[in-house]
């Protein structure tokens, strides 16, 4: 799966969880992200990582680091 920070950036939550294809009930805030984030399998590639806040690259990352089942690189 593959993500693009410029989207992110333009359309926020609403982008991630269409994309990921999170529940109805996604908070659309960063923990709700993590929550999210922590209960799938997937691989994700963010490109244009450079448009995205840093605290969202954390959530992907942290959330990464904790779920085996979630991979997550991202490039500039």
């Amino acid at each position: 799966m593959q993500l693009d920070g410029i989207s992110i950036k333009e359309r926020g939550h609403d982008y991630i969880a269409e994309a990921l294809n999170f529940p109805d009930y996604y908070g659309k805030n960063l923990d709700a992200l993590y929550d999210c984030l922590c209960e799938i399998s997937c691989e994700i590639e963010l490109i244009n990582a450079s448009a995205v806040d840093k605290d969202i690259i954390d959530t992907f990352k942290d959330a990464a680091s904790v779920n085996e089942l979630l991979k997550f690189t991202s490039s500039p």
